[in-house]
């Protein structure tokens, strides 16, 4: 009885080795027209559309930074949520600069963990909060004040870095 259990064993194995064998070549063959079929999200997975900046708020200083990006033709997107964000993009810079500090933090923070946005300016509207900001290690927290002016001049700044680094991808 063992004899034949050993034989059977045997048998499925070598079957077995057969039918991958047959898998394999067939694989082969057909490889190249399956790769051809892909779609383009799948052949071009390395190639994302890149969008230089992404702003987020609705302030009198996003529509000045806005206003500066129109006239330099430099790409930006503008968002009023963080679903809006295109994961099909790919971002260089996050503008956060609402009147709301919950709301430009929760933003910022789900840029760069989430989407991997690499450089997060954001804006703090209460001095009293400016310790929470520096705990998440953005690039640059502004304290908002009513000089827009110097606020509009230091994101300028980080507008060009932006742009530079994007032509030297």
């Amino acid at each position: 009885m063992t004899i034949i259990v050993a034989l059977i064993t045997i048998v499925f194995l070598l079957f077995g080795y057969y039918l991958m064998d047959r898998v394999d070549r067939f694989v082969e063959k057909y490889e190249q027209y399956a790769n051809e079929n892909l779609s383009d999200e799948y052949n071009d997975s390395g190639k994302m559309e890149e969008k230089v900046i992404l702003i987020y708020g609705d302030s009198e200083l996003t529509n000045r930074v806005k206003a500066y990006c129109r006239s330099q033709k430099y790409i930006y997107e503008d968002i009023a949520d963080i679903s809006n964000i295109n994961t099909k993009l790919n971002y260089k810079c996050l503008f956060a600069l609402s009147y709301n500090d919950v709301d430009n933090l929760m933003i910022s923070s789900v840029a760069f963990k989430i989407y991997s946005i690499p450089s997060i300016i954001a804006l703090c509207n209460n001095q009293s909060h400016l310790k929470i900001y520096n705990e998440f290690n953005f690039d640059e927290v502004l304290l908002y004040n009513d000089k827009i002016d110097r606020l509009l001049n230091s994101l300028k700044g980080w507008v060009e870095d932006a742009v530079k680094d994007k032509a030297k991808n």
